[in-house]
């Protein structure tokens, strides 16, 4: 083989190997691409589903506290059951339209049913032809959508009240029991004395959507008396209308469904087994779960069709291939160019990488100076308002008191100095809100690096200067060694908690705490007032407010309770 031979070989080894590689480029990064996409797309469509899934879990707690506030109210109204035979059917009807909104709104039409005997019904019936409005027939669905007479049986349970006419879809006088759905209801209510669900549609032919009874027992308890029944018999129940297509729009309306959202609840059959499941069927979202109506179980589902964004895996779909194309065809340039403008691009690309990295490093110093700066400024504003509210706004509201004490001994000796008094009184109280309301927002101060016992002492001192209460210091343990910043925020806990009690609780004596055991340091302020106003435990101030942020800054628990002695003790424990 001759040496022109072997250059040419050689040459066109030079010029093939860029466009091999230019191959195995592209098809690794296709191959890469393809992949980050479908790994992408199957997170996507995990994330969805999870989505679906807790948007359904949402509804599903929404529909069981609608059916909770339903029961609640159903079984709140057997009270009126008392009241419907006292007092004349007009006057119920305007104290129900007036005085139960709520219920109303809650349940829509309810009313009550008697426990009779068969001689009742004769006497009521008999009392009806007389006068329609001393008695009424008792009656069961007839052929035709009739009212028919009842059959004769020796209990009847008669519609005997319901907050308007027709409400419940029956007239006055209709006996449930002539139902054997209804029958059987009652059957569970007089064997387990709890709400009976009856799952039959009350007006099957008036209405489209799907409406039950529910029935309330309620219980005869006082001695037996003459033809009372013995106690703990039902004597009736309250009834009303459970409608769940109503349940489930109050449930939707507390949030903002996803579009194409469907929601159902039905019925389980004793045969069917409702089991919990979230997943994709047949091109959409389902999920199903069981819950409890009344005393039966139904199954809970939400549909929505599959609807996966696919923005990310679009994204890395295309990033991917244009990265691909970018590598190809830049390697087939590369391929193409001499020796020397490869050498001119690569210096020149080293000196774009070294101008960029000091670039890099210049703006990450600025970063670094901004954010020292902003912190030094956060600090010192910080640090203002600590000072405001932890030793002005204390001292203020010392001085506060001492002008109080003041005006009261100028008031009692009569002297001349008493409206100067309540002068100075009132500046001081102006003062005290101008330095609160500067105060807000503002985060604690920091301590000196003095002992924590010794500070707790001295701050129990000022204490008694004060505002006159007796501030002890009790247990001080001596192996209690926490970093400054612990220590900081633990002592203006305790002078926190000491002011409030000294403000607030109108103490006779004020005891600081200090000791460390297995588990750590306890921090303790009790005082023997009157304890914690309900105003401030329902609506808490700015001091207790920062109390539980600094406990929050240092990791430690706090907690505000009644005083082994009475008033009130605040713990914080590290």
């Amino acid at each position: 083989m001759t040496s022109s031979t072997t250059t040419e070989l050689t040459a066109r080894a030079h010029y093939r190997w860029p466009w091999a590689l230019a191959l195995i480029t592209a098809l690794a990064g296709v191959a890469i691409t393809v992949f980050a996409w479908t790994r992408m797309t199957a997170r996507e469509e995990v994330e969805a589903l999870q989505r679906f899934r807790l948007e359904a879990e949402t509804l599903r707690h929404n529909t069981e506290r609608e059916l909770t506030l339903f029961r609640e109210v159903l079984d709140s109204i057997r009270a009126l059951h008392g009241l419907s035979g006292e007092i004349r059917p007009e006057a119920l009807e305007e104290f129900v339209e007036r005085g139960m909104v709520h219920q109303r709104q809650v349940l829509g039409a309810f009313g009550f049913a008697q426990r009779i005997h068969h001689p009742l019904r004769e006497a009521l019936e008999t009392a009806y032809a007389e006068s329609e409005e001393l008695g009424y027939r008792i009656v069961q669905p007839g052929p035709d959508q009739t009212w028919t007479p009842a059959g004769v049986r020796p209990v009847y349970f008669p519609l005997t009240w319901q907050n308007r006419p027709e409400a419940l879809g029956t007239p006055i006088g209709f006996d449930f029991s002539s139902l054997a759905s209804a029958r059987q209801a009652i059957d569970r209510m007089q064997m387990t004395g709890r709400m009976a669900l009856v799952l039959e549609p009350a007006d099957p032919a008036r209405s489209d959507r799907r409406t039950h009874w529910v029935f309330s027992p309620i219980a005869y308890s006082r001695p037996e008396v003459d033809l009372r029944p013995a106690p703990g018999v039902m004597i009736g129940f309250a009834v009303g209308l459970l409608k769940p297509e109503e349940i489930l729009s109050r449930a939707a309306a507390m949030t903002v469904p996803s579009p194409g959202l469907r929601l159902d609840m039905t019925p389980a059959t004793e045969a069917d087994e409702v089991t919990e499941f979230a997943e994709r069927v047949h091109g959409e979202w389902r999920y199903q779960h069981p819950i409890e109506v009344i005393d039966t179980v139904w199954r809970f589902q939400c549909r929505q069709p599959v609807s996966i964004p696919g923005r990310q895996s679009g994204a890395v779909l295309l990033a991917g291939l244009l990265i691909t194309a970018l590598m190809t065809s830049q390697l087939l340039i590369i391929a193409g160019r001499t020796r020397r403008i490869e050498d001119e691009v690569q210096a020149r690309t080293e000196e774009l990488r070294k101008a960029k990295g000091q670039v890099e490093a210049q703006m990450q110093e600025r970063a670094r100076l901004e954010g020292e700066m902003s912190d030094l400024a956060t600090k010192e504003r910080q640090k203002l308002g600590r000072d405001l509210h932890d030793s002005l706004g204390q001292k203020l509201t010392g001085a506060v008191f001492l002008s109080r004490s003041l005006l009261s001994h100028f008031r009692e000796s009569d002297d001349a100095q008493e409206p100067h008094a309540q002068t100075l009184n009132k500046t001081l109280k102006d003062a005290v809100g101008q330095v609160r309301a500067m105060a807000k927002g503002l985060a604690p101060i920091t301590l000196s690096d003095e002992n924590l016992g010794e500070a707790l002492a001295q701050l129990a001192e000022e204490m008694t200067d004060l505002y006159g209460v007796s501030c002890e210091v009790g247990e001080l343990s001596d192996e209690v060694s926490v970093d400054s910043k612990s220590k900081e925020q633990l002592y203006l806990i305790a002078r926190e908690a000491a002011n409030n009690a000294a403000r607030h609780a109108d103490p006779g004596r004020v005891l600081i705490a200090l000791k460390r055991d297995s588990d750590g340091v306890e921090l303790s302020v009790e005082d023997d007032g009157k304890g914690v106003p309900p105003e401030i435990a329902d609506h808490p101030g700015m001091g207790l407010r920062i109390m539980r942020h600094r406990a929050r800054l240092i990791g430690a628990e706090l907690r505000i309770e009644p005083g082994p002695r009475g008033g009130t003790r605040v713990v914080c424990r590290l």
